[in-house]
């Protein structure tokens, strides 16, 4: 395949670099704000998985100096539970005696040894918080459809019939739900996430048999969450509900099927929610933030949609694994990440609805806790891979150095920003990685990289396929079409209209950097991109012959296959087409791909997953089918046991893998390889 790894720090970035990357998230501050914890992951090759630990740090020490808490690598969640005290859990692997696997939970004292408190058989559990009782409030998935079986049973006995039902579920898999199955997750029919408050005499149920939880805030002695009733359709428009565990009480705070509910906090003792009617704009609609009494009577709109503030960090980048808090409450203020052209940024709201931009840096804020106004961060700035940073006083410090290393001996190509309007007047924002190495008058062969969503956006933020691409000769090109994020709900509205007015922006900006950097050469083109960048490689091909060479990874080729399959089928196609299999057939079949496969010539290799429930493996099968059927040169990798997240979070070996394949493909067609070789 590519070329074997070299030694040393003169190397040049490697296809395997990304092994090295030291991903940090989930930063979250002590009650008091005067420690730190998150969570540190890493890639383990002899394992081919991930591992992740828990670290914490005293931000006010000089040197910030890091303090290792777990040394078994399997880390999923943790939660304060006091100013020096943290809660965590840790997933065992499936095993004979519990093929679902165990979640430990344990506390541990930062500067002591921790304990076990429970490890809890059936299924994950995630640790959602801590009430001021310290009361750890926990999230597991129950399977409704076993519990009535298990009804009364306790201990070995439970356990042993536990072990009969799933022996069963391998024989056969019902589905009597929609949505069937989650990429991720795989069948969720009769899955249920539940909330559960621990105490010394085991777990107490919070929210109500057959109601599926989504998202979850708790501070002082009440739960906020969102969720609804499966019956037997899952509505994407969901309740939000007040738990107060010292009343034992619940209160509705947003009725279901009225909006979907991005996420949600809790602020001096009232709710906040962030969501959205998609009345107007569809699921590209920027959110509305509600402030909502206690009581659930008063509500006040701190932002609407027409306000144009996007939630959340829609930049991607393959080098980012793990969560955290993109929304978070201090004081008198509500702070969210937001989404800016092709930036993240922090903001923040008053009661009053005033929004400040609190920090707007070169590339994304991945998440982040605040304590007084002082702010911690883990942030991809400045082209480095993710690192804490401190915003305290007016000042802005880096405050970890994990990724220093990497980043001194392979230092970063930083992308030219590229803009131009397009024909209808709308300004379209890029970038240009030029090739490591290039001499005037060079010509190098270009790809064309398009992102995922169709709702996010690509910035100047570390992708390491990007930068190995760039190492080895190529120009690297990627832009934010219309439907894209940051740039406000008609930016964004791309409804009914995939494949035409998306189509166009990326073609004339393929125009526009071949006009501005004469090294690119327009014959040894290559276009690639994952999901909806799959979906546009997959239409591109069927309406150009301007690439030499295609690579679609998990893309979409028929929404009529989409609609039936996807775990967000019925969903995406409605709100994102707007119509349907039984409502306009024709409609569906123009913006599908599949549709025009016949006048492909394009060399096309297609990167799928076997396991990915959001563009199921048939999207791939098809065009493949079509293509070779008609001559062209086509080749289909389709990865075992991976999903959707193949090219972020799969397994170490499959992500070498997928971009060896990709960068070999595009080699054999663009001639990078011969040309290396002669250079050599």
């Amino acid at each position: 395949m590519t070329e074997k790894k070299k030694k040393g720090p003169d190397a040049g970035l490697m296809l395997d670099d990304f092994l090295s990357f030291n991903y940090l998230s989930c930063v979250r501050l002590s009650p008091d704000g005067n420690e730190v914890a998150y969570i540190c992951t890493t890639a383990d090759i002899a394992a081919d998985g991930y591992t992740a630990d828990l670290y914490s740090t005293n931000r006010l020490l000089k040197g910030h100096a890091n303090v290792r808490l777990t040394e078994g690598g399997r880390v999923k969640s943790f939660a304060w539970a006091s100013p020096k005290v943290l809660l965590y859990t840790e997933q065992d692997a499936p095993s004979v005696d519990f093929p679902i696997g165990r979640t430990r939970l344990y506390s541990a004292d930062i500067y002591s040894d921790a304990r076990e408190l429970i490890a809890a058989p059936e299924g994950l559990m995630t640790l959602e918080g801590v009430l001021d009782s310290s009361v750890p409030v926990l999230s597991r998935t129950d399977d409704i459809a076993h519990e009535a079986v298990l009804a009364g049973l306790k201990g070995e006995a439970r356990l042993e019939r536990l072990r009969q039902l799933i022996r069963e579920d391998e024989t056969v898999t019902v589905l009597d739900e929609y949505p069937f199955w989650h990429n991720g997750r795989g069948v969720t029919a009769k899955k249920r996430k539940a909330l559960y408050l621990y105490a010394a005499d085991g777990l107490r149920r919070v929210t109500p048999p057959g109601f599926r939880t989504d998202k979850v805030a708790v501070r002082g002695e009440r739960i906020l969450y969102s969720g609804v009733f499966v019956d037997p359709i899952e509505s994407y428009m969901t309740g939000a509900y007040l738990y107060d565990a010292a009343e034992d009480t619940t209160v509705c705070v947003q009725r279901p099927g009225e909006c979907h509910i991005y996420d949600l906090e809790l602020w001096n003792g009232d709710a906040v929610l962030v969501s959205s009617d998609l009345s107007r704009y569809s699921v590209s609609q920027c959110q509305d933030v509600t402030l909502i009494a206690a009581d659930g009577r008063t509500r006040t709109a701190l932002l609407t949609a027409d306000d144009e503030v996007s939630y959340g960090n829609p930049v991607c980048t393959d080098s980012r694994l793990g969560g955290g808090y993109l929304l978070r409450a201090s004081g008198e203020w509500l702070y969210m990440i937001s989404g800016r052209a092709e930036k993240s940024v922090l903001v923040r709201l008053d009661r009053g609805g005033r929004l400040e931009t609190v920090f707007e840096g070169t590339g994304s804020v991945d998440c982040f806790d605040v304590h007084g106004g002082t702010v911690l961060m883990a942030a991809m700035q400045d082209m480095r891979l993710p690192e804490l940073y401190l915003l305290s006083g007016g000042r802005f410090t880096r405050m970890t150095s994990w990724n220093d290393d990497f980043y001194l001996c392979r230092p970063p190509v930083v992308p030219d920003p590229i803009s131009f309007t397009d024909r209808d007047g709308y300004e379209i924002h890029g970038l240009v990685y030029r090739p490591a190495g290039i001499k005037k008058g060079q010509s190098c062969p270009v790809i064309l990289d398009i992102h995922g969503g169709p709702h996010l956006s690509y910035g100047p933020v570390y992708v390491h396929e990007m930068q190995y691409w760039a190492a080895h000769g190529y120009f690297v090109i990627c832009c934010n079409p219309r439907g894209s994020d940051g740039r406000g709900n008609d930016f964004g509205y791309l409804k009914g209209r995939f494949g035409e007015i998306d189509y166009e922006d990326l073609m004339a900006f393929c125009d526009e950097v071949l006009r501005r950097y004469p090294e690119m050469d327009k014959d040894r083109m290559g276009v690639t991109g994952g999901s909806y960048g799959g979906y546009m490689t997959n239409w591109i091909i069927g309406h150009t012959d301007r690439f030499a060479a295609a690579a679609s990874q998990r893309g979409l080729s028929n929404f009529v296959s989409m609609e039936g399959t996807s775990d967000i089928g019925r969903l995406f196609v409605t709100m994102q087409v707007g119509a349907s299999t039984h409502t306009d057939l024709e409609k569906m079949w123009y913006h599908s791909p599949l549709k025009y496969a016949d006048r492909c010539k394009t060399p096309t290799l297609f990167i799928h997953a076997d396991q990915d429930l959001r563009s199921y493996m048939v999207e791939a099968l098809q065009m493949y089918t079509a293509l070779i059927n008609n001559g062209v040169p086509t080749r289909l990798c389709l990865f075992h046991n991976e999903n959707h997240d193949l090219s972020r979070q799969g397994r170490p070996r499959s992500r070498i893998r997928r971009l060896e394949e990709i960068t070999e493909w595009m080699d054999r067609y663009l001639g990078v390889r011969e040309a290396r070789d002669e250079r050599a």
